[in-house]
């Protein structure tokens, strides 16, 4: 039973909504992920590893996991990239992204705006194994397996400083299209991804604890918007702990630690509701982060 749900949510996603780029909860720790001009905007580089485990208890269920890295190249310019991997049966799809950022001081080198541009290269894989698709002619579905490789393109623009962040960018500017379309229904196209992100890191006791609200609204085509509100509570910069709330039905909760240049962290995704909702035992996340000084 497990299996047929995620088969039809996995299924469902990929084709009818199109292939749409994985997100991670803790967006606050890689924004660079989905904004170009985010890179370099850190007072050191960093390399950032993310892993993402969907809908445990599901065989097949999403698995994505990033590798990242950015940084400056001198004070105005910078760049950076990932490369990510997600799969979810039937599909499996794998992106090489790299960004170029410039910074413009605005208030004596205390706030900042930064735009950017980024291009990456994607491959999709959609494998349906005969005996597992449902009965029937269905144009959703298909028993070949096919595969294909796509360029496409990034902008975003970011203001910020040490206490705040304010980002828009737009992902798969092009709409690359991943294969001939089955129908109107299922046309196969990458569609623009809009993000917009927001956040701002008050001092409540001393300058030891920091509490930051932050968001993050995503929207995909013209279906609705996803928005994530997110309060995380610092202690002494490394430690902190956090809650988010995910308008399409998630709670999460997160913390992380650091010790000198190197950072984990974790969060936990339970799904309040939806179909999906009573079968599956969370989302788990882990990220590991190194920061690297400037010389």
């Amino acid at each position: 039973m497990k299996k047929v749900i995620i088969f039809f949510c996995v299924c469902f996603s990929f084709i009818a909504h199109a292939q749409q780029e994985p997100i991670f909860t803790q967006y606050y720790i890689n924004d660079m992920y989905f904004n170009p001009a985010v890179s370099g905007s850190k007072s050191y580089n960093t390399l950032i590893i993310q892993s993402r485990k969907q809908w445990l208890g599901f065989e097949g269920a999403p698995l994505t996991t990033n590798v990242s890295y950015h940084g400056a190249l001198n004070n105005r310019s910078a760049m950076g990239g990932y490369l990510m991997f997600d799969k979810a049966y039937p599909s499996m799809q794998a992106n090489l992204n790299v960004n170029y950022a410039y910074h413009i001081p605005l208030n004596y080198d205390e706030v900042h705006f930064s735009f950017g541009l980024g291009g990456k290269v994607m491959y999709h894989n959609l494998d349906f194994n005969e005996g597992e698709v449902p009965p029937g002619q269905d144009n959703a579905y298909s028993l070949s397996a096919y595969s294909k490789i796509l360029a496409d393109a990034s902008f975003g623009t970011y203001l910020y400083s040490d206490d705040f962040y304010f980002g828009y960018s737009t992902t798969n500017l092009l709409e690359s299209s991943f294969n001939d379309p089955v129908n109107e229904n299922f046309p196969n196209v990458e569609l623009r991804n809009h993000y917009g992100i927001a956040g701002y890191r008050f001092d409540i006791i001393n300058n030891d604890w920091k509490l930051e609200p932050s968001l993050l609204i995503r929207k995909t085509g013209t279906h609705a918007s996803v928005v994530d509100f997110t309060t995380r509570i610092f202690y002494i910069q490394n430690t902190w702990t956090g809650v988010t709330y995910r308008n399409d039905g998630n709670l999460v909760f997160s913390f992380g630690f650091g010790s000198g240049n190197f950072h984990l962290s974790y969060s936990y995704d339970y799904t309040m509701r939806g179909d999906i909702a009573k079968y599956n035992f969370g989302t788990h996340e882990f990220g590991i982060s190194f920061h690297f000084e400037r010389y």
